[in-house]
């Protein structure tokens, strides 16, 4: 495994070293469960305490407004679902985009089996959602708006302040929340600046292990409960807590809070490199998505005329991983929903792939992804 190029990191990115270590001591030795009363079990609540204050402080909320969830998935399940049929509601409207993670699309459908509706907004060809047709998608009987940040396929960068805004004017008392799982690791993330009331965030995009995540509720946000049990989170979500995972996702942010800059940095050069690889070798390919306002490390790009799934399986065989699509479905390989709504042609949508970089990728990897390449189209 020591060969492997791994250029799907939008996928998930490999577990910092560091962030392992400060893991250990909670899963070797102060293994208690920190709901216990003896003295054992004082230093992983105090820990748990401790991170949830880093983490919050990072995206400038307040300690009591961050709760701990298994990650991406479950925050924008609790999110969507909390928000509105577990408030006792029983129909109502939610607006959200055609291009959001399965997490958050997968909640709107089972909210519309249970009586709401929803409406999708299409982002446009280059990957952008317009405020506008946010804005007027918006009823009176609208409950919740949900617009991701970066999208997870194509990294193009949402305005979410701006959506935000703009939804707010025209409706204060509508929930606005969005998915910043991917623009994490990439953009400034100020909850209160934003304004938004709903946000998630998870783990292990940041060199934080799996099955770790929040949920930021602002103060004064009355969503339901999605997990029910016993008193962890305040009460706000059963469960004993991921002890290990809360720390090591403390000490990511505590990593990438000194070197997120550079790390952006980074991977704008090796994205840049790579592009011009490609354009002095393949001039079929076709980039899906605006190369601005795009997360630094994601590229989505089409090699018209060669099926996605032989290009995937083919750079397999070489040791080098990229997907076809979304994180949550990197391992199938038809049609995206994120290029299905961005009304590309049946030619780009079946050739694309996403190729995603990390800051510890090289110009040596890419040059043998390129040659790679060549050899399958030769």
């Amino acid at each position: 495994m020591n060969n492997i190029i791994y250029f799907d990191n939008s996928a998930t990115t490999s577990l910092n070293e560091e962030v392992f270590n400060s893991m250990k001591e909670f899963l070797l030795l102060n293994y208690s469960n920190p709901s216990s009363v003896y003295e054992f079990s004082q230093k992983s609540r105090v820990m748990i305490e401790k991170s949830r204050e880093n983490i919050a402080s990072y995206i400038n909320a307040n300690k009591n407004e961050l709760f701990f969830t298994s990650g991406g998935t479950e925050s924008d399940n609790w999110a969507l679902v909390g928000a509105t049929l577990f408030k006792g509601k029983k129909s109502g409207h939610i607006v959200t985009t055609a291009f959001e993670h399965s997490a958050v699309l997968e909640s709107a459908k089972f909210l519309e089996k249970m009586g709401f509706e929803v409406t999708y907004i299409s982002p446009n060809e280059l990957g952008f959602i317009y405020v506008n047709d946010v804005v007027d998608a918006i009823r009176d009987d609208t409950i919740l708006v949900s617009v991701m940040y970066i999208n997870n396929e194509v990294g193009t960068i949402q305005d979410i302040k701006e959506i935000c805004r703009m939804v707010k004017e025209k409706n204060p008392s509508i929930l606005f929340h969005t998915d910043a799982v991917q623009a994490l690791s990439e953009i400034e993330i100020d909850v209160k600046d934003l304004n938004v009331d709903l946000l998630s965030i998870s783990g292990h995009k940041i060199h934080a292990p799996k099955g770790i995540g929040a949920l930021y509720i602002k103060s004064g946000i009355d969503i339901e409960n999605f997990i029910f049990g016993g008193s962890q989170e305040r009460s706000r979500r059963a469960g004993t807590e991921n002890v290990a995972g809360i720390v090591g996702f403390s000490k990511a942010i505590d990593i990438l809070r000194k070197n997120r800059g550079v790390n952006v940095s980074k991977r704008l050069e090796l994205r840049d490199y790579f592009l011009k690889k490609v354009k002095e070798n393949f001039d079929f390919a076709k980039i899906n998505g605006s190369l601005e306002n795009r997360h630094s490390g994601n590229v989505n790009i089409s090699f018209v005329g060669m099926d996605k799934e032989m290009l995937i399986m083919s750079m397999d065989f070489n040791g080098i991983c990229i997907s076809s699509g979304s994180a949550c479905s990197s391992g199938s390989v038809g049609n995206s929903h994120v290029l299905d709504s961005m009304k590309l042609l049946d030619s780009l949508k079946e050739s694309a792939v996403r190729v995603s970089f990390g800051e510890s990728n090289t110009f040596e990897e890419i040059d043998i992804f390129i040659s790679s390449l060549k050899e399958l189209f030769n």
